[in-house]
């Protein structure tokens, strides 16, 4: 009996651990997006060209929110973009974009007035395909919602005649994200 007994004690001092080929997966928070929307396309019909200062205060215009819900160490990467329609008669070389935050004080400019023009490359951080316009491209590291209001209109220097003011130029507002977690960086 006392030499199992020494057996055993002896088995449990010297006990072998070796490397596992298990993976270790480690879960730091939960991300929620939404992009809340009155209607998807904005579009001018028969508009005439207006000058830069006219364009930045019309009534008309598109207004989306773009909202997080995130709760741990994570980061959402998202980019705010137009498409173009494809029945468009009008051509996109002579439209002007232009992307407000609303503020508690009014608006804030985030993209200034810009011709539109379709990405060639896409975006891997965000996730935007080739071919769309970038308007804004931002990130949330925390749980927050941004109201934006888009305006569209014919640039200044269109020249409308001949063109039988039937024209119409139509864009589909997007916006992509990708998560990413947030690496913490420790100083020696």
């Amino acid at each position: 009996m006392l030499l199992v007994l020494t057996v055993g004690i002896s088995y449990a001092a010297f006990s072998y651990s070796g490397l596992g080929t298990k993976v270790n997966t480690i879960t730091t928070g939960a991300i929620s997006m939404t992009y809340e929307e009155t209607e998807n396309i904005i579009s001018l019909d028969k508009a005439l060209p207006t000058t830069d200062k006219t364009g930045k205060t019309l009534d008309d215009y598109f207004e989306f929110t773009v909202s997080g819900n995130i709760t741990g160490d994570t980061n959402i990467n998202y980019e705010i973009s137009a498409k173009a329609e494809p029945n468009n008669t009008f051509n996109g070389d002579n439209v002007k974009l232009y992307l407000t935050r609303v503020a508690d004080n009014g608006e804030e400019e985030v993209m200034a007035p810009e011709i539109y023009n379709e990405e060639a490359s896409s975006n891997n951080f965000t996730g935007r395909p080739t071919g769309e316009m970038s308007l804004y491209t931002s990130s949330m590291s925390s749980s927050e919602s941004n109201t934006y209001r888009l305006r569209m209109w014919v640039d200044e220097n269109y020249n409308p005649q001949d063109d039988g003011g039937n024209k119409t130029f139509s864009v589909k507002v997007n916006v992509y994200g990708k998560d990413r977690v947030v690496e913490e960086v420790s100083t020696v």
